[in-house]
């Protein structure tokens, strides 16, 4: 039997997707990290075009995915104490992810997302439930269990600083790549307070405000919002691969030596609900099916996450290894 060759880590939600034009776009370019902002009637109701029910969750997106793409993959998520809970293991395992390290947690309510899509890419806004997400174990007893040669970890809550620790020490200490998508809980933390962990990651990914946002952290009014520029800043901070995604733009990627660019697809996007999930984890894939190769990793990540948006949800859209071919990857 083959062996799993990552292990996902992070959040697991039942999303309700829900589109509408009852909004104004508003321009707020005076703030670098909030430059436009949805705005809704106050008191009115206000109707959708269509609602979906999906599922999400940066751990359990990234390991529906990795699976997909044929690499053997088991999680770590913390799932309640009710029907959403058996619809994600039901859904893991159709799936073919392992979860055998998935939390039952009693007497709590799994995550649940209100995803507001909207605009000519349909970019959204989530309205996010944690619930039993917020209380995932990271403790020496479950990171020991951890013996994959690969980790995708993304989003952790509040008050995990010290597994947070714990958990790059034992994976320094055998050895194990980290690939890292921080949440908004680590991003907090600003550059100074990732630098040590920033030093012991492989792949380090974020999205173009949250470079911004960590960049700010640092320099402040100095910062420049140029992708070559950011790229460079965030790499001396010790990881060996550096991405920076730029929404339907495209993605950007520097190890060093050698900058990366690859644009997305140009095509309507129905939401853009998990493409981050997707093309991240998809890029991890393309260096573990293709040996480091990161311009055709980059490619696969590009391929997976415009097949994502293309449909409702931050699952429906991947494409699984078999339809790779017509991609010539």
């Amino acid at each position: 039997m083959l062996k799993n060759k990552i292990t996902t880590i992070g959040g697991a939600t039942r999303d309700i997707m829900f589109y509408t034009d009852d909004m104004v776009i508003v321009d707020n370019k005076k703030d670098l990290l909030r430059k436009k902002l949805i705005g809704f009637e106050y008191g009115a109701k206000v109707y959708s075009k269509n609602v979906s029910f999906t599922f999400g969750g940066g751990g359990m997106n990234t390991a529906v995915n990795l699976a997909g793409l044929g690499i053997k993959t088991q999680t770590i998520l913390s799932i309640g104490d009710d029907m959403v809970a058996g619809d994600i293991l039901r859904e893991l395992s159709v799936k073919n992810v392992v979860s055998k390290l998935v939390q039952k947690n009693k007497d709590t309510i799994s995550g649940t997302s209100f995803v507001i899509n909207v605009g000519k890419y349909n970019e959204h806004v989530i309205f996010a439930y944690r619930g039993a997400n917020n209380k995932i174990d990271l403790t020496k007893r479950v990171v020991n269990r951890i013996n994959t040669p690969w980790v995708y970890l993304t989003s952790l809550p509040k008050g995990s600083k010290a597994s947070l620790r714990y958990f790059f020490e034992h994976c320094e200490k055998n050895k194990t790549k980290i690939a890292w998508n921080p949440g908004t809980n680590q991003l907090k933390m600003g550059l100074k307070g990732l630098k040590k962990y920033m030093q012991c990651t492989e792949v380090f990914d974020v999205n173009r405000d949250e470079a911004l946002e960590l960049v700010l952290s640092v320099k402040g009014k100095d910062t420049k919002d140029n992708i070559k520029s950011l790229l460079k800043f965030l790499h001396q901070y010790g990881q060996k691969i550096t991405v920076i995604t730029d929404g339907h733009k495209g993605a950007h990627v520097y190890d060093g030596k050698n900058y990366y660019f690859r644009p997305a697809f140009k095509r309507k996007s129905i939401n853009t609900t998990g493409a981050g999930d997707a093309f991240g984890s998809s890029f991890v894939a393309g260096l573990i099916k293709y040996k480091g190769d990161i311009e055709k990793s980059l490619k696969l990540a590009i391929a997976v996450s415009n097949a994502v948006i293309s449909k409702v949800g931050a699952q429906e859209g991947l494409l699984p290894a078999k339809h790779l071919k017509k991609y010539n990857l």
